[in-house]
């Protein structure tokens, strides 16, 4: 979205709270507009320069009418301002159950769907919507197709016991060499953790959003 459009919003914004707030004390009320006007900023630095003006208007709504605020801030004259936490609703708890479980409720589908919802909801920046999508592609179901995979791949069969032998011999076809049996492990407890650890995260990011008015 072109910026001056981004900037008009939040003008005509911190305008109208400028005028809902006139009946404060002067150093109350630029105390209130400084405490918004850098929440919106760095909301806008978390969405990015290429954030939609839907975005802009969602983060605006999200911050609640400017009279309502300015009741608020009436009420309790001696309290710094500071925006509710919201709740997720339902497409983000969604989102945050199929990224890293879908791929295994509905093989490959499931995680498709989580990362569509990811990236239809506006409470995520785009930051965390390409964090939640490559980190890690299918979620859970990566390791676990990975480790039935390497678990199928060796067979090991018994041959003949030799006269000169009383243990019979096994032979394994298929195994996988010395280090990859060391890494491998690591590697497969590192992409089942990655998932989960990125649900964390954004549902961390979540919790810090402003919530949206009723």
């Amino acid at each position: 979205m072109n910026a001056t459009v981004a900037d008009q919003l939040v003008a005509r914004y911190l305008a109208r709270l400028q005028a809902a707030l006139r009946d404060l004390p002067a150093a109350r009320r630029d105390e209130l507009l400084e405490q918004v006007s850098e929440h919106i900023a760095t909301a806008r630095a978390e969405l990015g320069a290429q954030a939609s003006e839907a975005e802009i208007r969602t983060l605006l709504e999200r911050l609640g009418d400017p009279a309502a605020i300015a009741a608020e801030a009436g009420q309790r004259p001696d309290e710094p301002l500071q925006p509710p936490q919201a709740r997720p609703g339902w497409l983000e708890v969604a989102t945050l159950v199929l990224l890293p479980i879908g791929g295994i409720v509905v093989p490959v589908l499931g995680w498709f769907v989580g990362v569509a919802l990811l990236w239809t909801s506006q409470r995520w920046s785009a930051r965390d919507k390409l964090l939640g999508t490559l980190v890690v592609p299918g979620g859970m179901a990566l390791p676990v197709v990975l480790g039935l995979f390497t678990t199928s791949t060796a067979s090991c069969v018994t041959s003949p016991v030799p006269a000169s032998s009383h243990t019979p011999t096994h032979i394994c076809t298929g195994d996988s060499p010395g280090w990859l049996q060391v890494l491998g492990p690591v590697a497969w407890v590192l992409l089942f953790l990655a998932p989960i650890a990125t649900v964390i995260y954004l549902g961390v990011r979540l919790r810090r959003q402003p919530t949206a008015t009723a």
